[in-house]
């Protein structure tokens, strides 16, 4: 009783309480050979789970890289290619867990890349760059991620969705999906003049429309996807859109304050803030009939399915 520091009358529960963990002890022994070997099946079958996937995600970014990379010139990008890298984590695939926020054994960088400058008359094949979030500034930021919803579409709201990757919160097929309420594209449009900004009002206008139900056309055509919200000095992007906001600064001789305001502007006085947006304040008449041009070829390409 003295040593175990208990009742002498609590011993002969004490006595059989060490008696079942002795024999708990022996029972675990004689199945841990069999859960080793079922651990060493799990960990093969898991390690081929992630060979699989890391096959599978070679495929899709040397896809992705390529429809990207395509794009991008359109968005006033010439030279510029984008390339999605793939690398494995330390283990690689015979050590693949590396907890429950991580799913297999790739680590994936974006990068972008920049064709050097041609010298003496000779393309020069080499690239400059390097990853997006070091050396890409917010433009190209911008005109590469709308490049890949061009390409992926629906990869933003996949990203929006997947908040989440641990055990507890691991989305399954059947959980529910939904677009980003709002995508907000800051001077995306910035250096970008022409056909290159065309073609970027017509992506961003496309960015509106939900990807139709297979399922469930009808109903998937009245749907809308997400609102998309650009930041623009471009006549093209401002024309395409559904409401245009214009924020300006008002300047008071009485203040060293300069309050900001913002005006939905509509009919007569969106064509004339178009026309400015496109000319400043030279040849006003030319500049409202193109601003007009553009309203008119906006409104088809919004309607267009």
């Amino acid at each position: 009783a003295r040593k175990h520091g208990i009742s002498p009358y609590a011993l002969p529960k004490c006595h059989e309480s060490l008696r079942q963990e002795l024999d708990g002890n022996v029972e675990a022994l004689l199945l841990l050979p069999e859960a080793e070997k079922e651990e060493r099946v799990a960990l093969k079958n898991f390690s081929l789970a992630c060979k699989e996937l890391s096959d599978a995600r070679n495929v899709v970014a040397t896809n992705l890289s390529e429809a990207v990379s395509q794009i991008l010139p359109s968005l006033g990008l010439e030279g510029t290619s984008f390339q999605v890298q793939l690398k494995q984590r330390q283990g690689g695939f015979e050590d693949p867990y590396f907890g429950a926020d991580n799913v297999g054994v790739d680590l994936v960088d974006f990068l972008l890349l920049h064709q050097k400058s041609n010298t003496g008359g000779q393309i020069d094949e080499s690239q400059r760059g390097g990853n997006i979030e070091q050396v890409g500034s917010s433009g190209e930021k911008s005109r590469v991620l709308l490049a890949i919803e061009t390409a992926l579409p629906g990869s933003i709201g996949s990203t929006c969705n997947a908040y989440s990757n641990s055990a507890d919160n691991v989305q399954t097929d059947s959980s529910p999906k939904a677009q980003p309420i709002c995508i907000i594209y800051d001077e995306i449009d910035a250096h970008v003049g022409g056909r290159a900004a065309v073609t970027m009002a017509k992506l961003l206008a496309d960015q509106t429309r939900k990807a139709p139900d297979l399922d469930d056309i009808d109903t998937a055509t009245m749907e809308r996807g997400s609102q998309i919200i650009a930041i623009t000095h471009s006549a093209s992007v401002a024309a395409i859109a559904d409401k245009h906001i214009v924020v300006e600064r008002t300047i008071r001789q009485d203040s060293t304050a300069s309050p900001v305001r913002a005006l939905t502007v509509d009919g007569s006085s969106r064509r004339k803030e178009i026309a400015r947006m496109a000319s400043g304040d030279l040849a006003a008449g030319e500049a409202e009939a193109f601003a007009d041009a553009l309203i008119r070829d906006a409104l088809l390409q919004r309607k267009a399915p």
